[in-house]
């Protein structure tokens, strides 16, 4: 499981390289991330710790 301001690496789709978590969604299943100036949203089973 991953926390606020934990540093992530994406495993599958695109890949920006180090991103920041900003937010969980209710469920966990998705992570919020942001990536220099773009907010995205990653399913967590395709993020990893950096």
């Amino acid at each position: 499981m991953f926390s606020i301001d934990d540093v992530v690496v994406a495993t599958k789709g695109v890949d920006f390289g180090q991103m920041t978590v900003t937010g969980l969604s209710s469920g966990g299943y998705y992570v919020h991330v942001k990536a220099g100036d773009l907010t995205l949203t990653y399913p967590a089973k395709d993020l990893k710790k950096a």
